[in-house]
C-alpha cells in the first residue's frame, strides 16, 4: 500500500462587470506517491498502535478543503501522518489547526530516510514541538455530565473530569478522581429518571430504525400526546 497525495487550485477570472468568478477545482501537478507501505512498516513502528489511513476531520475539510487531507492518523498516540513540505503554507496551516484541537503533527517530508533512528528523530521533534505548544496554549479540563446507575439500581448524576489520550500515548486525567466523582453523583428525582427511561427506550427506537430501513413511528398514548417526547420541526 502507498499513499498518493493530489493537489488542486481554483482558476480566478474577472467578467465584463468587473467581478471576481472562481472557476471549478482543477488537479495541479502529478500525483505524489509515498510509499510507506503496510501497517508494520517504519513509521508504524516508531509511532506505534493503529491507524487509519485519508485522516480529514470536519475541522480541516472547512478550513482547507480538499488541502486538508491527510495521510495516516494514528489514533493510539493522537497523532496525524503526512507526506508533505514541512515549511509549506498548506502544512503550516494544517499544524496550526490539528495542535488547537489537541493533536500532534508528523509531516514527513517526500523522499525521506525510511531508516527506523532517523524517522524516531523526526517524530519525538514533531512531539516537542507539539507539547511545547501546549505549554503555550494549556488545554482546560473538560467536564463531562453522565447518568449511571448505581449498586441498588437508582439512577444518578455525576459530573466528571474526562478522560482522553495524551498526544505520543497514554491518558490525560485521572481514574481515581473520576471514582471520586461519581461518588458525589446526585440521586435523580423520580420525574428526571422517568425522563432517561423515556430517553433510553426513545433512543433503541431510533437505532432499530436505522438499522432495519424502516420509518420512526411515535404512537399517540392519549389525546394530543405522544409515547416520546420528540420535537417535531416543519
Amino acid at each position: 500500500m502507498e499513499v498518493e497525495r493530489e493537489r488542486y487550485a481554483q482558476s480566478l477570472t474577472v467578467d465584463s462587470r468587473g467581478h471576481a468568478v472562481l472557476g471549478p477545482d482543477q488537479k495541479v501537478g502529478q500525483t505524489e506517491k509515498f510509499e510507506f507501505g503496510v501497517p508494520g512498516d517504519a513509521v508504524s513502528l516508531v509511532v506505534g498502535g493503529g491507524f487509519t489511513n485519508n485522516f480529514h476531520p470536519d475541522f480541516l475539510q472547512r478550513e482547507m478543503g480538499k488541502d486538508g487531507m491527510c495521510a495516516r492518523f494514528y489514533f493510539d498516540r493522537k497523532i496525524v501522518l503526512d507526506i508533505a513540505d514541512p515549511e509549506s503554507e498548506t502544512s503550516k496551516k494544517k499544524r496550526k489547526l490539528l495542535f488547537k484541537h489537541g493533536f500532534g503533527y508528523l509531516c514527513i517530508p517526500s523522499g525521506f530516510s525510511k531508516d527506523e533512528k532517523k524517522l524516531r528523530v523526526l517524530y519525538e521533534a514533531a512531539l516537542q514541538e507539539y507539547y511545547d505548544y501546549e505549554k503555550r496554549h494549556p488545554r482546560p479540563a473538560a467536564v463531562q455530565e453522565a447518568i449511571v446507575i448505581d449498586n441498588k439500581g437508582a439512577a444518578r448524576r455525576a459530573l466528571m473530569t474526562a478522560i482522553d489520550i495524551r498526544v505520543g500515548g497514554g491518558i490525560i486525567g485521572n481514574v481515581e478522581q473520576q471514582a471520586a466523582e461519581l461518588r458525589e453523583s446526585s440521586k435523580l428525582s423520580k420525574s428526571e429518571a422517568k425522563q432517561v427511561k423515556l430517553r433510553t427506550k426513545l433512543f433503541k427506537r431510533l437505532r432499530r430504525s436505522v438499522q432495519s430501513g424502516t420509518p420512526f413511528r411515535n404512537p399517540f398514548v392519549g389525546k394530543g400526546e405522544r409515547l416520546y417526547n420528540v420535537e417535531y420541526h416543519s
